[in-house]
């Protein structure tokens, strides 16, 4: 008898969960305006959720569903140090090799940055290059060149501060050193290992099946978000939920793609991100390390006109969550605080 009622509790307490998770993101959305999201959450490595709430495009009443593509914004950042620490164990290049073996034109006071600065932000260059126009195509190296006089803001290695333009410098040196365009080589190398077979460069034009319309407010008034034509490697893909899950299986499991110590070189703390002493946030390689209410978070979010994207990942509780949405004032980081606060209560 006792079974029985185990196995009749075990439905009863999945669904309350799953209402719960339901209650705490239809609030946050409505707080937040938030048009459409997707959202995925992990449990030592099974999927306990992967839904869609909300609109992926308003004018058809088109819903969001776990297949809905959303631009990641910059947690696209992990595949390229990702592709470029496999390119490292491909014997191809070094994190240490300076970025004048790449751009041997570049200024002398660019020579102390190595790709590991890039990776980590800790270059010294500006964060944006002046010729970066979201309403221009343009090849990533005219981009790149554009900054070659801009001094640095500070020494090489010293201190962290965010940078775009390093991240364009990645994609170049992705394209390279594999001969290949870095959106082929990140798909050919790390997407179709992992199985993400929906994931896809930002193109504007491309034809993408099942794609998300971007939205943003206008004095109160939902619009559609201005059009992003420029291609930025620093925000350069879009996604599913549904994929997203396959990533994090791989990274989860470290067993393909990379080998088990090149997983871990990502998510190891590279530089403190605050000279505030209280603060125990770091960077590592396309990922911020640091603590929620106790428990380690490997995270980071992203933003593109019109989207708003978190992924975080509490290791030690075998425990993620992915939010990708499609409004410009959307705060996923906030809905997955609040869902943690959530999960880890009812542990």
């Amino acid at each position: 008898m006792k079974k029985l009622l185990l196995f009749l509790l075990i439905p009863a307490l999945s669904f309350a969960q799953i209402d719960s998770t339901d209650i705490i993101v239809k609030q946050m959305m409505e707080k937040q305006k938030i048009v459409g999201l997707s959202l995925a959450v992990i449990k030592n490595g099974q999927a306990t959720i992967n839904k869609g709430y909300g609109l992926a495009n308003v004018e058809l009443n088109v819903p969001v569903n776990a297949e809905t593509v959303i631009r990641l914004g910059s947690v696209s950042k992990q595949f390229f140090t990702t592709a470029i620490v496999h390119l490292m164990q491909e014997g191809k290049l070094s994190i240490e090799d300076s970025v004048h073996k790449f751009f041997p034109d570049a200024p002398e006071t660019w020579r102390a940055i190595q790709v590991k600065h890039l990776m980590s932000h800790t270059s010294g260059l500006q964060r944006e290059a002046p010729a970066y126009d979201n309403f221009k195509i343009q090849s990533d190296l005219s981009v790149i060149k554009s900054a070659y006089n801009l001094p640095l803001v500070f020494k090489t290695g010293e201190k962290y501060q965010y940078c775009n333009l390093a991240y364009f410098m990645l994609a170049e040196i992705i394209t390279q050193v594999s001969g290949m365009p870095w959106q082929d080589y990140i798909r050919e190398k790390l997407f179709l290992p992992a199985g993400m077979n929906n994931s896809y460069l930002t193109d504007f034009y491309q034809i993408i099946p099942n794609r998300a319309s971007g939205y943003m407010h206008n004095k109160g008034t939902l619009i559609n978000a201005t059009a992003m034509l420029g291609i930025r490697p620093s925000g350069g893909f879009l996604s599913t939920s549904s994929d997203m899950i396959k990533w994090e299986k791989a990274l989860s499991e470290e067993k393909i793609i990379l080998k088990k110590d090149n997983w871990e070189k990502l998510w190891t703390p590279f530089i403190k991100t605050s000279d505030n002493a209280n603060s125990k946030e770091h960077y590592g390689f396309g990922w911020l390390i640091d603590e929620y209410k106790g428990h380690k978070l490997i995270v980071h979010g992203g933003s593109n006109i019109g989207f708003r994207s978190v992924y975080a990942r509490f290791v030690n509780d075998g425990f993620s969550i992915i939010i990708l949405t499609n409004t410009d004032e959307a705060n996923p980081r906030a809905i997955a605080n609040a869902l943690a606060d959530y999960y880890f209560r009812s542990k």
